[in-house]
């Protein structure tokens, strides 16, 4: 009889550990559904996000396209014709200067002062336009660290939750097919 009850027994192990194995793949494929699963989510997140940035880029083009076209327009009814001959000269003078291999020796103080007078009072658009940049860039942090604190939230309740849950089964009282295994 002992031969027999080795071979059930034998059997019996082989059956343990085939269902082991079916349980370690059905454990392998659900893990690797649930990778997948986030992948996918995390790929529409991204294309979201991606798409957001995506249009507050282009109302910002706009939005930087209409001030330099308000400006520009209002510049334009301020030159007079008598201005843009001496502009076109000047754009000319520098351009045979640049285009030259000569490099200026002397620097004419008093044009450096008078072309550093007229970029900070006659370019507008760029003070405003690094003003809006700056918004953006607060506002972009702003959205960032909204983000950050939702993701942290986020984290802390799955960890509160898990550690909840892991209290409950430690308070759960001992199953009773344990205590017959025992006495068999």
């Amino acid at each position: 009889m002992e031969p027999s009850t080795f071979i059930a027994t034998e059997n019996g192990i082989e059956d343990i550990q085939y269902l082991m194995h079916l349980e370690a793949i059905k454990r392998f494929t659900d893990d690797n559904k649930n990778v997948q699963g986030n992948v996918e989510e995390q790929a529409r997140n991204w294309q979201d996000a991606k798409c957001e940035y995506q249009s507050h880029y282009s109302r910002l083009v706009r939005i930087s396209k209409c001030c330099l076209l308000a400006n520009a327009a209002a510049t334009q009814k301020s030159v007079a014709t008598d201005q843009v001959a001496r502009m076109a000269n000047d754009v000319r003078t520098l351009a045979s200067k640049i285009s030259s291999d000569k490099q200026a020796t002397i620097l004419n103080q008093n044009a450096m002062e008078q072309s550093t007078i007229n970029l900070k009072t006659g370019h507008r658009a760029r003070s405003l336009l690094s003003k809006q940049q700056r918004n953006c860039a607060d506002n972009q942090e702003t959205l960032k660290s909204v983000h950050e604190s939702v993701e942290l939230v986020e984290n802390r309740l799955e960890a509160t939750t898990v550690l909840a849950l892991d209290n409950l089964i430690r308070e759960l009282p001992p199953r009773e097919s344990s205590k017959n295994v025992d006495s068999s």
